[in-house]
């Protein structure tokens, strides 16, 4: 016997309240400071946490994903691993313990390492092409310490399989993968010539360096001869944080993966990871507001601005799990990153702290004057003069090395025997503002002769960049930096 048409009624109208609760409650909010990632924030019953990795084209890639985060206290924690074809399903609960030690921090959004081993193409006999890179995406603490379920879409260059398997291979390999755990079917990267699938992953192994609110030099000078700072009236160094509601300020770490004991040589270079993006914030600092960055040299030495902040230098390795025999290897890659962000202990009270400092001893091999060593040997460097001034700014560089247009490099503050010296952490600002306003990070070098030498001498200098190609946002540049070493010639000798 059915039901009375006013019971149907009610039913429907219920389900269909019900129904529209749920929309309510689960529409996405979609969160994108840069084009190589986009987080997308949802609710639900129950929390969910998922990978998804494409291409330029948005055609999903077969990978293998190692995530990790970096903890206020400056160690590390898991975030997560697997592997998947477009997309992978985790357990959040990694990602909302990480999440919980980040709350409380006003505007800081904290990024997830991203170490990623993914099918870039494939040979006319199925043989996978590999490759390999750091990327990384942002999440908001308190959405997802809620328990906000977090879609995280990451961007590769990759592409697709150049030729599938023919019926026969796949037939061929089919009844091998019966064998294997359900699982590892679709998520491993398979090897149709040798019947094999492959499993990678990348565990932290060294930490070769890791301090918590450290001096992090920005834009410095050195003068190394006590005739040239004699000569010199002034030197200005000028720096500016700031996060307003149209612009995030992001940090980012500096990645370098590379086949070997060490990741120098050959290896490739990502700026993709960020550390910290600030938004909305009332951060604001400027050496010129702060009252510092302006040196009088009447002694030789290295003149330098930064902010105080948290540093560490880490090195993954990547292993391999074959299937079905299950045997478990290195693969020869590591990744060494450089991480950079101001100090967690004092963004937690709403501050950015700027310095100013000087080495006194520019030409021994300790303090800042070791920067500057390691910088005039590996890096790159450009001469620039005039006749009583010099400037330096972020503009210039960036159209002379062909740099970034919204990143400035800060190098390895303390080199390690066998980490490229190349490496080089960064910040700059991202413009999320709808009318597409152009923004650049302000920072920026001016240096004067004393008034009696202008008829006489010339000042030039110069400075250095790391003559590397890093990945960022899905393009290669440089990463331009502003130290310089600083000198004065006789004029008509230049």
């Amino acid at each position: 016997m059915g039901l009375p048409a006013r019971y149907v009624v009610v039913g429907a109208v219920s389900m269909l309240t019900v129904a529209l609760a749920w929309l309510v409650y689960s529409w996405p909010v979609t969160v994108q400071y840069f084009p190589t990632y986009a987080v997308t924030y949802s609710r639900g019953l129950g929390q969910s946490f998922e990978l998804e990795v494409i291409n330029e084209t948005g055609h999903p890639v077969h990978f293998c994903a190692s995530m990790y985060g970096w903890l206020p206290n400056g160690s590390f924690i898991e975030i997560g691993k697997g592997c998947g074809v477009g997309r992978r399903n985790f357990n959040p609960k990694a990602l909302r313990q990480y999440a919980e030690t980040w709350r409380g921090y006003k505007g800081v959004e904290p990024g997830a390492l991203v170490l990623l081993t993914y099918l870039n193409d494939t040979k006319p006999d199925g043989k996978p092409t590999l490759a390999r890179t750091a990327k990384s995406f942002t999440i908001q603490p308190d959405r997802v310490a809620k328990g906000e379920n977090v879609k995280a879409t990451i961007k590769v260059k990759a592409k697709p399989p150049h030729n599938k398997p023919s019926g026969r291979e796949n037939t061929e390999f089919g009844p091998s993968l019966q064998l294997w755990p359900l699982g590892r079917i679709t998520e491993c990267i398979p090897d149709y010539q040798s019947k094999t699938a492959y499993c990678y992953e990348w565990r932290l192994e060294t930490v070769y360096y890791n301090i918590r609110d450290t001096k992090v030099p920005t834009i410095a000078a050195r003068i190394k001869s006590a005739t040239d700072a004699s000569y010199i009236n002034s030197v200005g160094l000028y720096f500016r944080v700031d996060a307003t509601t149209s612009t995030a300020v992001y940090f980012s770490a500096g990645a370098a993966i590379g086949f070997g004991s060490t990741a120098s040589g050959s290896a490739s270079y990502s700026a993709n990871v960020y550390t910290i993006v600030l938004r909305n914030t009332r951060l604001e600092n400027s050496t010129v507001v702060a009252g510092i960055g302006g040196f009088i040299p009447w002694e030789p030495g290295v003149y330098v601005v930064g902010f105080y902040g948290d540093v560490a230098l880490v090195r993954y390795r990547e292993y391999v799990e074959s299937y079905p025999s299950g045997a478990s290897s290195p693969t020869g890659y590591v990744a060494d990153v450089y991480l950079v962000r101001p100090g967690a202990a004092r963004m937690q009270r709403d501050v950015i702290a700027l310095f100013q400092d000087v080495d006194p001893t520019p030409t021994d091999d300790s303090g800042y004057s070791q920067i500057f060593n390691m910088l005039s040997y590996y890096w790159s460097a450009n001469y620039k003069w005039d006749d009583w001034k010099i400037g330096v700014d972020f503009v210039v560089i960036t159209n002379e090395v062909t740099g970034s247009s919204l990143s400035i490099g800060i190098p390895l503050i303390r080199h390690v025997s066998g980490v490229s010296p190349m490496l080089t952490a960064a910040t700059g600002f991202s413009f999320s503002d709808q009318r597409g306003s152009y923004v650049t990070p302000i920072a920026l070098l001016r240096a004067f002769l004393r008034k009696s030498y202008e008829e006489v001498l010339d000042i030039g200098g110069w400075y250095y960049y790391p003559n590397t190609w890093y990945e960022f946002d899905n393009r290669y540049y440089r990463i331009p930096s502003i130290f310089m070493d600083l000198y004065t010639q006789p004029q008509n000798t230049r």
